[in-house]
């Protein structure tokens, strides 16, 4: 019968849901795959990530490794800029700038605050303890190269050359 058959348009269009009248529209959500694959990414990141937040001790280590190299390479760069004698004080647990070996005059830090200290993070240590002083040349006085050992997780070794005074790993 020609009344049977759909047309395109209705038989494009039968396979939707008709909302009846009264009755709330069909409800949405997320298939089974993509809730596991949602799951999936959240695993792989949290195993890439937790070891890092536990394990901080060695980025702390490093960190205050090159923080220290910067502090004695900017001691270098201010006896020369100031061309006078600085300083650079070497606790278990900090490293100081100062314009004397006795460290009664500080030094003032890259963006000016005085004293300039940086300060180990808990479980890390320098050694030796020592003043390393600059003179108004920017050459150490040392009798030999100077080995700064930053001791956490790890060890991290900073180098002072005798003559020159390059800082280096």
């Amino acid at each position: 019968m020609p009344g049977d058959s759909a047309t395109g348009l209705e038989a494009a269009t039968s396979s939707w849901p008709i909302p009846k009248r009264g009755c709330p529209p069909p409800e949405r959500g997320f298939t089974l795959v993509e809730l596991i694959l949602v799951l999936v990414i959240a695993g792989i990141l949290a195993a890439v990530a937790v070891p890092r937040m536990i394990g901080r001790t060695s980025f702390d280590t490093r960190g205050f490794s090159d923080q220290l190299s910067a502090t004695v390479r900017f001691a270098q760069k201010l006896a020369v800029s100031q061309r006078r004698d600085v300083s650079v004080r070497l606790t278990a647990g900090d490293a100081t700038l100062c314009y004397d070996a006795a460290c009664a005059t500080l030094a003032p830090g890259p963006g000016g605050e005085k004293p300039y200290t940086v300060t180990a993070p808990g479980g890390v240590t320098i050694a030796p303890v020592t003043v390393l002083t600059f003179d108004r040349g920017g050459r150490p006085n040392l009798a030999a190269q100077l080995a700064i050992q930053v001791t956490g997780s790890g060890t991290h070794t900073i180098r002072v050359e005798q003559e020159t005074g390059y800082v280096h790993d």
